[in-house]
């Protein structure tokens, strides 16, 4: 009876160490509560600067070419000459071209004449109708050989398209020249532009018109307006880059094309959803964030991010306004976690 007594003892001071101590705070399991900041999402507006660099470019650019070949006779201008619409920049030998051109207006004379007689024949019926019709053709080959040797006279020399400066002289008098030789390059410095490569994220922001501030290395420090003249219509599809022009009109004094600019753009961004940079995270399967649901468990969340601005990035697709995210106190942190909040911020 006495060893049955003290069998029964001893199964119950088992039993009650296997029983966890009242009020133990621990949650099931044995798992601790992670500690995470966090912050409320809200959409917002934001602007930011970017600065892209260029180099200058005049407005309007002509290689000059002539499409006459021959010896070059006159070239009156050089490099840094400025000459007036009209003016005549290059002259070939046309002694040979003028002398054909005699030939063919006596040619043509003959013709017109012979056209006379035979017509005056052909009213009395002295001649046949293909006789007229021979004379009728050899009439307007005449006059074609003449405008074709008028048309290579004007070919042997060039005059100015437009008021500008001679920025490349590429022959001199003397030279026997090719057809289609560059002899000369005519630039318009009355107005200067740049072109810049920008992401189509940030192409989305801009307008033609719009005011853009730039500096010229080589004139200090100082702020020049330019206005936003063309945005180019396509978009690179490899780098997804597409071009704008900026153009400067007048240029300041002391500007000139091939100078290294720097321009800011000022960016608007409206009724954006943004998220702190460092709430972002990224693994084997793409972006995620780590949301807190109202039980204050961990869920993991695929979303797609778009523009960065500084210490925030916006998120254009899997979260919506007012969802609450981890911010701070990953390590450890998986999905299905409880949380305790360490803070109680809102975002941006």
């Amino acid at each position: 009876m006495k060893k049955r007594y003290l069998l029964l003892c001893c199964l119950l001071a088992l039993s009650a160490c296997d029983s966890p101590p009242a009020n133990s705070g621990k949650p099931p399991h044995g798992k601790r509560a992670v500690v995470v900041e966090t912050a409320v999402v809200q959409r917002g507006d934001i602007t930011r600067t970017i600065e892209r660099n260029g180099s200058l470019r005049p407005h309007r650019e002509v290689h000059l070419s002539l499409q006459q070949e021959g010896r070059l006779l006159k070239l009156p201008y050089h490099e840094g000459d400025r000459v007036e619409k009209g003016e005549l920049l290059v002259q070939l030998d046309d002694t040979l071209l003028r002398s054909q051109l005699r030939k063919s207006q006596a040619q043509r004379h003959q013709a017109e004449q012979d056209l006379k007689r035979i017509r005056r024949l052909h009213n009395s019926k002295l001649v046949a109708e293909d006789e007229l019709a021979r004379a009728v053709t050899a009439l307007d080959i005449a006059r074609a050989d003449e405008e074709e040797l008028k048309i290579h006279l004007q070919h042997s020399r060039l005059l100015a398209p437009f008021s500008g400066l001679i920025s490349e002289r590429l022959a001199e008098p003397g030279d026997s020249l090719p057809r289609y030789h560059h002899v000369l390059t005519l630039i318009d410095t009355r107005s200067l532009y740049t072109e810049l490569k920008l992401s189509e994220m940030v192409l989305a922001g801009l307008q033609v018109g719009d005011k853009i501030s730039l500096s010229i290395d080589a004139l200090g420090s100082q702020q020049f307006s330019g206005t936003l003249e063309r945005i180019h219509p396509v978009v690179d599809q490899t780098s997804h880059q597409g071009t704008i022009e900026v153009m400067l009109n007048p240029p300041p004094a002391g500007a000139r094309p091939g100078q290294f600019c720097r321009v800011q753009l000022l960016l608007s961004s409206s009724n954006r959803l943004l998220v702190p940079h460092n709430a972002l995270r990224r693994d084997t399967l793409g972006e995620f964030l780590f949301i807190i649901n109202k039980d204050n468990k961990v869920e993991r969340r695929a979303i797609i991010s778009g523009l960065h601005f500084d210490q925030q990035v916006e998120i254009t697709d899997g979260l919506i306004a007012g969802e609450r995210i981890v911010t701070r106190g990953f390590l450890g942190l998986s999905e299905g976690n409880t949380v305790k909040l360490a803070d109680d911020k809102t975002t941006p």
